[in-house]
C-alpha cells in the first residue's frame, strides 16, 4: 500500500514524467489536457472532497489517427496501475475579494493549515496572475507587509501551478490568463527549485501552453538565485532595485549587505551580452524623501548603462503600520521624466487592487 508521503500530485508532473508512467507521450498529453479542463475543475471545485486520479480519461480531440476522440486516450487500466499514488489537490479558494477595477484577490489554504494570497489582474486583451512562491516570506525588506508574516515553508510546485488552475476559468473571456508574475508572497528564488519546476509544467505543450516571455520571476537581489535562473531559464527577471545607494538599500532590504547593488547588475550586464533577448524589469517602489530625489533618479541612469532594463516606478502602497509614505505624484513623475530622457525605457506602475489590500508589498493575508 502506498503510503500517503510517497503520493505524487497531477499537478507536480511534467510531460516528460507522465510520458514514463504511462507509457505513451498521446496518453501524456491526454492528461494534460485533463488536468485543466472543465471536467477536472468540477471535480475539485472548492466544496468538492479532495479527488484522486479520474476513473479514465477520454480526449477531447483526436489525439492521432489511430485514436479517434470517442475512445478513452488514457484507460482505467493504465490508470490502476498508478491510481493508489496519485492525488488530486488544489488549493482550496476561502475567499475571493473583488476590487472595483475588476481585480481579484485570492485567499487559498494550502496543506500543513497555511494560507497564501495570488491575484488575478485583468487588462485588455490578457490577464495575470500574480503568485505566491511561499507561506510568508524568508527576507525582512521593511516596506512589505508580506515580511511581517515571517517565513513559515516554501510553497510546492504543484501549490504554485495551482494557483494558476483556480484562477485561471476567473479571467474574462477577452482578456485570458496569459501572463504569470512571481510577485506575490515570498522570495522566488529562495525556493528556486519548486519555481522551476512549476514554470516547466505552466508552459509544457498541451496545457497550459504559457509563453516563457510571458512570466517573469520578481527578487529582492538573491545573487546566486539569479545567476541559476537566468541560466537555467529563458523567463523574464525583475530585480526589485529600490534604492540607488548600498546605504539606502541596506536600510530598505538588509540582504544588500551581502549582495551589493554592483554585483547584482554586473550580474544583468553579462546577461544582457549572452541572452540579449531577455526583458530585465528594474523595480523601483519610490517613498516619500527616501529615494525618490532627482540626484536618485541621475544615479539610476549611471547605474544601469549596459543592462537590458525597462524600468517600472511604483508609488509605495501604504499599509497599516507602515513607516514610509509614498512618494508624491510631482516628484514621481520629474523622476520619470529624467529616467526616460536618458533614453531608458520607463513605466509608472498603476497600482491595482489597492481597496482590498492586493497592490504590490500590501499580501499580508489580512482577509483570510
Amino acid at each position: 500500500m502506498t503510503s500517503p508521503a510517497s503520493k505524487i500530485e497531477l499537478l507536480r508532473l511534467t510531460q516528460a514524467e507522465w510520458s514514463e508512467r504511462l507509457d505513451s507521450p498521446d496518453r501524456a498529453r491526454a492528461m494534460a489536457r485533463w488536468i485543466f479542463s472543465d471536467e477536472a475543475r468540477a471535480l475539485a471545485h472548492d466544496d468538492a472532497p479532495d479527488s484522486a486520479a479520474p476513473d479514465s480519461i477520454t480526449s477531447t480531440t483526436p489525439l492521432s489517427l489511430s485514436l479517434p476522440a470517442s475512445i478513452p486516450a488514457v484507460s482505467h487500466r493504465v490508470l490502476d496501475r498508478w491510481r493508489e499514488s496519485l492525488d488530486f489537490h488544489v488549493p482550496r479558494c476561502r475567499s475571493r475579494q473583488r476590487s472595483s477595477d475588476g481585480t481579484i484577490k485570492y485567499a487559498l489554504a494550502v496543506g500543513s493549515g497555511a494560507n497564501i494570497e495570488s491575484v488575478l489582474i485583468p487588462a485588455r486583451g490578457r490577464s495575470t496572475l500574480c503568485v505566491s512562491s511561499q507561506v510568508g516570506c524568508t527576507r525582512h525588506c521593511a516596506f512589505c507587509a508580506t515580511a511581517r508574516l515571517g517565513f513559515r515553508r516554501n510553497l510546492r510546485a504543484e501549490e504554485i501551478v495551482g494557483q494558476f488552475w483556480r484562477a485561471r476559468h476567473d479571467a474574462p473571456q477577452s482578456s485570458p490568463l496569459r501572463n504569470i508574475v512571481f510577485m506575490g508572497m515570498g522570495e522566488p528564488l529562495d525556493n528556486l527549485d519548486e519555481v522551476l519546476r512549476a514554470i516547466a509544467i505552466l508552459t509544457q505543450q498541451p496545457e497550459p501552453q504559457l509563453s516563457a516571455r510571458n512570466i517573469t520571476v520578481s527578487t529582492s537581489g538573491v545573487l546566486p538565485g539569479m545567476v541559476r535562473l537566468l541560466s537555467e531559464s529563458r523567463v523574464n527577471l525583475a530585480l526589485s532595485l529600490n534604492a540607488t545607494t548600498d546605504e539606502t538599500r541596506r536600510h530598505l532590504m538588509p540582504q544588500t549587505a551581502q549582495w551589493p547593488i554592483g554585483a547584482l547588475l554586473d550580474l544583468l550586464r553579462h546577461d544582457a551580452q549572452t541572452n540579449p533577448g531577455r526583458d530585465v524589469f528594474i523595480e523601483m517602489v519610490l517613498f516619500d524623501s527616501v529615494n525618490d530625489s532627482e540626484d536618485d533618479a541621475r544615479r539610476l541612469i549611471d547605474l544601469l548603462q549596459g543592462v537590458n532594463a525597462r524600468v517600472n516606478l511604483i508609488a509605495h502602497n501604504a499599509f497599516d503600520g507602515s513607516p514610509f509614505r509614498p512618494t508624491t505624484s510631482e516628484r514621481l513623475q520629474r523622476f520619470k521624466d529624467i529616467v526616460l530622457n536618458a533614453g531608458i525605457r520607463c513605466l509608472t506602475r498603476v497600482p491595482r487592487g489597492q481597496e482590498i489590500a492586493a497592490a504590490c508589498g500590501q499580501l499580508a493575508l489580512r482577509h483570510a
